[in-house]
This record gives structure tokens, C-alpha cells and sequence, in this order.
């Protein structure tokens, strides 16, 4: 039986953050419907080709705000896809946090309801940056947040963390990082700020009201963000992401190693292995699929030999681990080796050095146990590398 990850969508937020582009309402007025909705959709999943056939060993409740949900209604909706679907015996369970919504419900209660991983939206632990980034808690707040959830039992927490913020300093980075560490969670995710289309973030840079942060500053702060995060012992194992021995994100690993996942509620995703489909992102629509017994897909597509290889590597020079060759023959027909030669070599050839790791030749590629992997001077050229490297599978 095919292990697969499930995600679910909860799409109310008490507010908008400036920056944010993923699809979520401030009015709350729905939430009750969307939790009815919500378990008709798992339902008529239960039998549905292919999904109701995999056994599902990571759950996820992203937004959105989750913690905008009780334990009770956190607990109702896990124990209706536990019903409807087979469920892992170790199956992680992630909810994401934001501090400013959390002093409502003992985590503890969280951690009855089921949920046995949390992931904060720390996003910082500098006022300054908070308020730049329109959260809607303090410094303070989000301090309490993590020692809270680590007081009431939760033993796998992760924070997000965000650099590059216009006006922060390399100084102030450093102590947002230092402050993650001295707080020890099993998981810190770093992420660059990044201006997506259609966010008052973007609006506000066209207009001169924002300047980016440079592209050295962003170079800076990331290799030093990953040089502590190391020397405190966490693992980098994903261009973004550093985890403590045994506390990698189980369900993250899912879309990297192109696992089956399968996505409900407004405008999430779901893939079966050869194809794609996404639900509506629109609320009322969602309800309005449900109510006449309809799943709420807004559109699906096969996907083709193409893109099942820009995928493998886009999201195989993510990881550590890099690309395998088997696997992308398996997934493929071709070989990898032959595929990506001539841009390897375009690129300087491949450096004697550990994955994820500084080569003294500033080569951006290696190898590791044959797997095709990027070098440290890589992974601040990841995207630039993917296209060099798409043109020659094409």
C-alpha cells in the first residue's frame, strides 16, 4: 500500500500579512460550514480511486491559521479522516501556529486532540520585523509561544524564521538565529522574504515605498543563518530547512521524494503519481461543491515525461540527498548522467566536496553515493542551475 501524505487547507487568518500570497479569508463567519464541508469532502474520498486506497502516514493542517481551530474541532476532523482512511500507526501530525492566536487554547488540549507536531510561524523575534511584516505578534509573544508548547509535552516543534527583510541588519539576523537555538526547537526553517504578485508587499516596492534588500546582504545572511544552525547542531537537509537528528519534517519529505499527497479544502493540491488537481480557492464555492454531494476540483492535469523530470529536479537538488539516477530512470526512461553532462561540464564539472557543503573550487555540483547534489556555492544558485540544467532534458 502506497504511503501518502495528506494536507489539509484551513483558509481563515485573523489577518492578511503584507507579504502573504497564499489563499486565505479574515471573515470568519464560514468556519463552521467549512468544517461540515470539509468532512464530506474526506468522505467521499474514502472509496475514491486512488486515494482511498493509500495509507497515509503524514497529516498537515497549513493555512492560513489552524490554530484558529479548538482542539475539540482539530480533534472532530482527525478522527473523521481516521475513519475514512488508513492511518499510519506513526503517523506525524502537523499544525501550524501563529503566536498571536494561541492564547485562547491550552496546547496541551492540541496535543489530546491528536496533533504530535507544531510548527510556529515565528517569523522573527525582532518587533521591528514584525511589525514590517504586518504579523500580529510581538517578540515577546512568539517566545512564549515555543516555551508554552515545549511546557504542555509537544517533544517535535518547529519554527519559520524570515531574513532579507528590508532594514534588517546582519547583526539583527544573527541575533534572530541565536535566539532560535537558544530555544531548541527540533526543527528551524529559514526562508527569504520574497515579493509575490498581487500582495501589498509588491504593490508597495513598485511604488517606492520599499526597497529590497541587496542580493549580498540576502547571500550573507543566509550562509550565516546556515553556519549557526549547524554549529548548533541542526542538520541541513533541504535548501531551507534544518532539522535536530530524527526531527526532519516527515511530511515535506513527501513532496520532495514525489510521494503521493492528497490535498483538502480550498485551493489545495493533490498528486496520485501521474497526475495533478487542485480544488477551488474560493470559500463559498468550496461549500457550495460540497452541499451537492460534488468534489471541489477546479481543474487536474496529466502530467507528461517533461515535467515529471523538471519536477525530479527541481525538488531532488532541494535535498541533501540530491538526485538519485535509478530513481529517475524508473520515473523517466532516460539516464541522468548522459542527460546532464554537457551542462555539468558547461558548469566547471563536478567538485570533490560533501553535499550542501563549500567547494574550493566554487563549483556548484557533486555527488554523493552516485545521487547528483548541489555544493554550498549551489545552493545560493539553485534556480539559475534548475534552468541550465532543464534546457538539457528537455
Amino acid at each position: 500500500m502506497n504511503r501518502a501524505a495528506l494536507y489539509i487547507h484551513f483558509p481563515f487568518c485573523k489577518h492578511k500579512c503584507n507579504y502573504c500570497d497564499f489563499y486565505s479569508i479574515t471573515n470568519q463567519s464560514l468556519k463552521l460550514k467549512y468544517i461540515s464541508a470539509l468532512q464530506k469532502e474526506i468522505k467521499l474520498y474514502e472509496k475514491n480511486p486512488p486515494f482511498g486506497g493509500f495509507s497515509f502516514s503524514t497529516l498537515y493542517f497549513g493555512g492560513g491559521t489552524p490554530s484558529l481551530l479548538s482542539p475539540q474541532e482539530v480533534g472532530k476532523i482527525i478522527s473523521s479522516i481516521r475513519q475514512a482512511f488508513h492511518i499510519t500507526k506513526d503517523i506525524e501530525i502537523s499544525m501550524e501556529a501563529n503566536p498571536g492566536t494561541l492564547e485562547s487554547a491550552p496546547f496541551e488540549n492540541y496535543l489530546k486532540a491528536g496533533v504530535n507536531r507544531l510548527t510556529i510561524g515565528t517569523q522573527s523575534f525582532n518587533d521591528r520585523d514584525l511589525r514590517f511584516l504586518t504579523r500580529i505578534h510581538s517578540a515577546a509573544q512568539a517566545e512564549n509561544a515555543i516555551l508554552s508548547a515545549q511546557k504542555a509535552g509537544f517533544q517535535n516543534i518547529g519554527i519559520d524564521l524570515i531574513f532579507a527583510v528590508p532594514g534588517q541588519t546582519l547583526d539583527g539576523w544573527e541575533q534572530n538565529v541565536r535566539k532560535a537555538t537558544e530555544l531548541k526547537p527540533q526543527h528551524i526553517s529559514m526562508y527569504s522574504l520574497t515579493f509575490e504578485e498581487g500582495t501589498p508587499l509588491t504593490k508597495a516596492l513598485r511604488l517606492g515605498k520599499v526597497e529590497k534588500c541587496s542580493e549580498e546582504l540576502e547571500r550573507q545572511m543566509y550562509l550565516l543563518g546556515k553556519q549557526l544552525l549547524q554549529n548548533a547542531g541542526y542538520e541541513h537537509y533541504e535548501i531551507s530547512n534544518f532539522a535536530l537528528p530524527g526531527f526532519r519534517s516527515h511530511h515535506n519529505q513527501k513532496y520532495w521524494d514525489g510521494s503521493p499527497y492528497l490535498g483538502l479544502g480550498p485551493s489545495a493540491h493533490s498528486y496520485n503519481g501521474q497526475s495533478r488537481q487542485w480544488n477551488i480557492a474560493d470559500v463559498s464555492k468550496y461549500l457550495q461543491y460540497l452541499e451537492k454531494g460534488n468534489l471541489p476540483i477546479e481543474s487536474e492535469e496529466k502530467m507528461s515525461r517533461e515535467q515529471q523530470k523538471l519536477e525530479l529536479l527541481l525538488l531532488g537538488l532541494r535535498r541533501v540527498e540530491g538526485i538519485n539516477p535509478e530513481q529517475w530512470e524508473k520515473r523517466t526512461g532516460s539516464d541522468l548522467v548522459n542527460q546532464t553532462q554537457k551542462a555539468i561540464k558547461k558548469m566547471g564539472g563536478l567538485a570533490k566536496t560533501a553535499s550542501f557543503s563549500p567547494s574550493f573550487e566554487d563549483k556548484l555540483l557533486t555527488t554523493k553515493n552516485g545521487n547528483l547534489c548541489l555544493t554550498q556555492e549551489g545552493l545560493l544558485l539553485y534556480d539559475t542551475i534548475c534552468m541550465d540544467l532543464a534546457e538539457t532534458i528537455a
